[in-house]
């Protein structure tokens, strides 16, 4: 099945609705999807009624940030459990929920600093929300809860409001503005690898390393002079019971495949299987990719193998 199993929507950092998604794979010839957002499943209900309607094949999936001090690694595991709903998945459903309020307690921090800075008393997550459910032509105000809150929201928000540049990027805006004097850091409290995996298994669910190449700054090279490291950081997320590694988008041809080829042959004969994925987080981003990747995915690996 041609397949790409890493799609953002506006439940978390995309800039499309998950409907949207569903329509632009359909017109590409994907066959199976999953949505990916960042710490919820709050838009897959919506994403597998589209895909019915475009006949599409379509998995329940998320993105789970983690933090494992052990290994230095904080980034993200992709979750995915095929054959189920979001409703099935209690463990995972639980554990996305305290990440999910821990999101928002974030933004309300921020945004206490963004009244404070600009002396306007009308920033409130009241009416981002309001303004969320505006913009939702699908009408799924009721899910709007489930939306996994991040900087960027704060972002294009402020950029909405006209109190940042409209030339301006989120790239820029980060660096720019995310420093003591205008919003001072708030830790966000992530799961940990073994209890990210916990939930996960507990859910019949298959957890898989998204685009390990990041780690290395998406360079090839260091990744080949860094083999040890790179042979030291798959074995023991193999070890923890990591089930799979993503084949990824690198930005482009020829470092897609130096990057995917040295981590598959790493990574297959320790025991994982491969997913396909792309990223894509919409237009007006700078990750509009689910036209670069996609793969002839074969499926997910039987129970007990």
């Amino acid at each position: 099945m041609n397949a790409n199993l890493h799609l953002h929507s506006k439940f978390s950092d995309g800039s499309l609705w998950p409907e949207d998604i569903v329509r632009g794979a359909a017109r590409l010839g994907l066959d199976l999807i999953a949505l990916t957002d960042h710490d919820t499943m709050g838009g897959s209900d919506r994403f597998a009624a589209e895909c019915a309607a475009q006949g599409l094949s379509w998995v329940s999936a998320c993105e789970i940030d983690v933090a494992d001090p052990a290994v230095g690694y904080k980034s993200e595991l992709l979750a995915y459990f095929p054959g189920k709903t979001p409703q099935d998945c209690a463990a995972t459903g639980a554990m996305l929920q305290r990440v999910l309020d821990e999101r928002r307690k974030r933004l309300d921090y921020y945004l206490y600093w963004a009244r404070t800075f600009f002396k306007r008393e009308d920033l409130t997550l009241e009416d981002m929300i309001a303004r969320r459910k505006a913009d939702d032509d699908a009408g799924g105000g009721d899910e709007l809860p489930l939306l996994s809150w991040s900087k960027v929201d704060l972002f294009l928000y402020l950029r909405n409001n006209k109190l940042v540049p409209a030339y301006m990027n989120y790239k820029i805006f980060k660096k720019e503005w995310m420093r003591p004097g205008r919003f001072p850091k708030y830790k966000l409290s992530k799961p940990d690898t073994a209890s990210c995996l916990a939930a996960v298994h507990a859910d019949r669910g298959f957890a898989v390393i998204p685009h390990i190449g990041h780690l290395w700054n998406d360079n090839p090279e260091e990744m080949e002079r860094q083999r040890p490291q790179l042979e030291a950081l798959l074995g023991y997320f193999k070890g923890r019971g990591v089930d799979g590694v993503e084949l990824y988008w690198y930005s482009g041809n020829k470092k897609t495949r130096a990057i995917n080829e040295l981590v598959r042959g790493i990574a297959g004969p320790m025991g994982y299987f491969f997913t396909y994925g792309s990223d894509c987080h919409g237009p007006d981003t700078d990750k509009y990719t689910i036209d670069k990747f996609s793969g002839d995915f074969p499926g997910f690996p039987l129970p007990g193998r």
